[in-house]
């Protein structure tokens, strides 16, 4: 079982929570890992002000993703647990 202390240390994985960006780039996935959720997904790359990027799933709720278009760091479900494991949370991208 993993350990959801250890899981939640990591601060800097969630710095852009709650922040907005620019989609700078995107990507369709049409094969993804075994138990990793709904298919197909997006990945984009996403520009802050201030300078700072990442790389994250997009949450799309019915619209399509585009270049220069606005995404928020929200919390959202990572993949599937499996039995008696703690659910992984992490930050995705919805457009805003």
């Amino acid at each position: 079982m993993k350990n959801p202390i250890r899981k939640w240390r990591n601060k800097n994985k969630y710095q852009y929570l709650g922040k907005q960006g620019e989609i700078v780039s995107f990507t369709k996935v049409n094969n993804p890992p075994l138990n990793f959720g709904r298919l197909p997904y997006y990945i984009g790359i996403i520009k802050f002000p201030g300078g700072g990027q990442i790389t994250g799933q997009l949450v799309l709720e019915g619209q399509e993703p585009a270049i220069g278009k606005k995404a928020e760091g929200v919390l959202r479900i990572i993949g599937q647990a499996k039995d008696e494991e703690i659910i992984n949370y992490g930050v995705k991208f919805k457009l805003v």
